[in-house]
């Protein structure tokens, strides 16, 4: 019987689907960002990235999508796509499952519930694991010669004596801890959570936090204030963040500027799906302004066609704009509204327009 486990997966799906209307994309994002003491960054360069991700909220979806014929049937592909961490949802998307297993022991149906935060060669993060998914990671470390220690009462498994340093022999295009780049691994197991980094530090830090985290920033409290705008779209799939720190934003012409922080979310729900992003500008720009011109021009700013009207909300120096929009075509294989996003971002014309209401001095 080709659906037989269906029911099991029903009954989870509609327990965690509860949870994740009670914590919406802004509690998430404090929730991950007020783990991560600003210490573990130490010796970090460039943007902070975050990303909080639970592919359990769009997989049931996605074998409706495969049921009814409209995509493979490859629920838990979607599900590590549309939910996993920025770096390693990009991994994701160009690595066959074969190769992801037989980099690190894990399949995308092991991104259930999964957090990463970045900056530079400074990476760490925590992942959801079960007997199996456990034993398969594990013994892929093991195969790869990774040395067993103890830290703060758990085990660890680790590979790099320099922290954060890259090496080519280490470079595994299909790792997505920051194998990648070569980067060092250290990964504790803690009951039903895998925790890795980078480098000692960070993974003491992540164990044990102590002082002030990310969350405590100026930025990330205001971008997480514009996610408090959302409404409630469905079953957070997942919410991803960038805070610029004085280098750059992925918003094509405007990578430096005017934007201090992105933050982008994906929903899921039955039969409808809806995505928000949220802009942190800088003081030298109109949000109320601006949130008028994007309202204006929001059907030309991409290639991509937007799937419903965006509500554009401004406040708190940050735009809220949000898309809620009948189920997609291609049954969860993507999110319509979040891909418009995409495609905002990416094309130009949204980087145009936020620089054009930059106030000058009079």
């Amino acid at each position: 019987m080709r659906y037989t486990w269906i029911l099991p997966l029903v009954f989870a799906c509609l327990t965690i689907t509860t949870a994740a209307h009670a914590q919406g994309a802004a509690d998430r994002l404090q929730t991950i960002l007020s783990r991560v003491p600003l210490a573990a960054l130490d010796g970090g360069q460039g943007p902070i990235i975050a990303g909080f991700g639970n592919g359990d909220a769009v997989r049931w979806i996605a074998v409706r999508g495969a049921q009814a014929g409209v995509n493979a049937n490859t629920p838990n592909r979607f599900a590590a796509l549309r939910s996993a961490p920025p770096s390693q949802q990009a991994i994701i998307a160009t690595t066959p499952d074969e190769a992801l297993r037989a980099a690190v022991g894990l399949r995308p149906g092991d991104w259930v519930d999964t957090f990463e935060v970045i900056q530079g060669n400074v990476r760490m993060g925590a992942m959801d694991i079960f007997p199996d998914s456990e034993m398969r990671l594990r013994g892929a470390l093991y195969s790869r010669g990774f040395a067993e220690t103890e830290r703060g009462g758990a085990p660890v498994l680790w590979q790099g004596d320099a922290d954060y340093r890259s090496s080519p022999d280490r470079v595994d295009p299909a790792n997505p801890f920051g194998g990648d780049m070569g980067l060092p691994l250290r990964m504790a197991f803690s009951g039903n959570r895998a925790i890795w980094a980078t480098g000692w530090q960070a993974l003491d830090l992540l164990m044990q936090p102590s002082g002030q985290t990310i969350a405590s920033r100026p930025d990330a409290q205001a971008v997480i204030a514009g996610l408090r705008r959302v409404g409630n779209l469905g079953a957070l799939v997942s919410v991803r963040c960038w805070l610029r720190n004085g280098e750059t934003v992925p918003v094509a012409g405007a990578e430096a500027g005017p934007i201090e922080g992105l933050a982008l979310a994906d929903y899921a729900n039955r039969e409808t799906e809806g995505a928000a992003m949220v802009l942190l500008l800088a003081d030298a720009v109109d949000a109320d302004a601006l949130a008028t011109g994007l309202r204006d021009a929001w059907p030309i700013l991409s290639d991509v066609e937007s799937p419903a009207e965006p509500e554009i909300t401004a406040g708190g120096g940050t735009i809220t704009i949000t898309i809620r929009s009948d189920w997609g075509a291609d049954g969860a294989a993507s999110n319509a509204g979040y891909e418009a996003f995409l495609a905002a971002l990416n094309g130009g014309r949204l980087g145009f327009l936020i620089s054009r209401h930059v106030a000058t001095p009079e």
